[in-house]
């Protein structure tokens, strides 16, 4: 099970490293910005949805491999991952439209929801470095 741990790990950090470096950037570059309002809006239920079940698979199997607190730690992120699916997106995508209509005060809502959702995706990508480190670190694998 230590083995699928580091194997999910990496392979879910792996992408949410590619998509916040290189997909994000790239569709404001390459789409005008409705369209790459568009695309994300339509990606990003699923990167998070994707990312908090893997991180919650994590979590099962380094219960299973006898690392409970990182497995509670993340579960934890696991969560949050999918609270921002379910709970933030819906808020900050209503946010986004009142903004664009002129709503000075969704602006200021869409900002803060979305600063705390990059606040969580760093979160939950630093769990998975830790999950990474202690089950490689000199103890692990064992």
């Amino acid at each position: 099970m230590a083995e699928f741990a580091i194997a999910l790990s990496a392979a879910s950090l792996g992408a949410m490293l590619f998509f916040s470096v290189v997909i994000a950037p790239t569709v404001f570059q390459a789409l005008p910005e409705a369209d790459a309002g568009k695309f994300l809006r339509a990606v990003f239920p699923r990167y998070f949805l994707i990312n908090g079940q893997a991180a919650a698979l994590v979590a099962f199997a380094l219960l299973f491999s006898g690392e409970v607190l990182i497995a509670l730690i993340t579960a934890a992120a696991a969560a949050l991952m999918i609270a921002v699916r379910f709970y933030a997106i819906p808020i900050i995508n209503d946010a986004r439209d009142r903004s664009l209509e002129g709503d000075a005060a969704a602006k200021s809502k869409f900002d803060t929801w979305h600063r705390g959702t990059v606040i969580i995706n760093v979160i939950a990508m630093i769990v998975l470095v830790a999950v990474i480190i202690i089950m490689f670190g000199p103890q692990g694998l064992e």
